[in-house]
């Protein structure tokens, strides 16, 4: 497959928002904050706006509600 290039007028100039699970076994919690800090290193003019939920890997499934409040917020 071919790589894809992240430009500061692309995907840098979006708003981000990472919903972090604090229970999550697949991508601990410690590797996610990586994510975000990469994130904003690259294009620190946007930076990452973080919600936690006390939540496993899937939280559309273990709260719903909650998860969806936070797309709405964003």
């Amino acid at each position: 497959g071919e790589a894809t290039t992240l430009t500061a007028d692309g995907w840098g100039s979006d708003p981000r928002t990472y919903v972090m699970c604090t229970r999550d076994r697949a991508v601990q919690p410690a590797l996610q904050r990586k994510f975000i800090e990469l994130a904003d290193a690259a294009f620190p003019g946007t930076r990452t706006i973080v919600h936690t939920l006390d939540s496993s890997h899937s939280p559309f499934l273990s709260m719903p509600d909650r998860l969806a409040d936070i797309i709405l917020e964003a």
